[in-house]
């Protein structure tokens, strides 16, 4: 199951209409995802690429007057950028929207570093998650165990995560590692597919076994 899959099983349960995705590669690059999204209306946001808004995360949202039903954040790769646009998107997110966010669930030290290094990247994204667990009571976090680690974010309630010993060590890869399914409430692509009633028989069944 990969992130298109997922975004669009979500679009079809909730028959969402308007998709924001930040950070856009081109047809060219892998990861590519845009054109395949099932959605009515679809923006993008890059400052390297020409889609719906060439510009900066922050400088989209500072001016941004609109709604989605649901966003995909895969912009910048950094803990700090990661955490604020997944912030922005929550004030422009519809009251049964959802936001997904990528490269939540690096497997090795060296693909997480905030400066590249590898030719996988996943950045530090999974310590906004974290954050976000810790502080965010009014929301609700599950990660969904497949493709880099695709984190849904939607409006409600979730019981903070609180670490054992709070320091900075939990931001660490080492801390990360032992606990990441805590942080990330980690869930199975079986799980994800019986929250969204997916069975052999219904649409969504159909949606995801042809992977659009």
């Amino acid at each position: 199951m990969n992130r298109i899959q997922i975004i669009n099983t979500i679009i079809a349960k909730n028959n969402y209409k308007k998709y924001l995705e930040i950070g856009v590669n081109t047809p060219a690059q892998p990861g590519f995802s845009h054109n395949s999204i099932n959605v009515e209306i679809k923006h993008g946001v890059d400052p390297n690429v020409d889609t719906t808004f060439k510009m900066t995360s922050d400088d989209f949202f500072a001016q941004n007057t609109e709604t989605y039903d649901i966003i995909f954040v895969d912009g910048l790769h950094i803990f700090e950028q990661a955490h604020r646009d997944i912030e922005n998107a929550l004030k422009f997110l519809t009251d049964k929207g959802t936001i997904v966010v990528h490269d939540c669930n690096p497997t090795r030290e060296i693909t997480q570093r905030p400066i590249r290094a590898s030719s996988v990247w996943h950045g530090d994204v999974w310590k906004a998650i974290l954050k976000l667990r810790m502080e965010r009571s009014d929301i609700i976090i599950y990660t969904i165990n497949a493709d880099e680690g695709c984190t849904v974010v939607q409006k409600g309630s979730q019981d903070l995560y609180h670490p054992e010993n709070a320091s900075d060590e939990i931001y660490s890869f080492k801390y990360f590692k032992k606990h990441k399914k805590e942080i990330l409430n980690l869930i199975s692509t079986k799980e994800f597919e019986k929250k969204m009633g997916i069975t052999p028989t219904n649409i969504f069944y159909t949606l995801f076994s042809r992977g659009r």
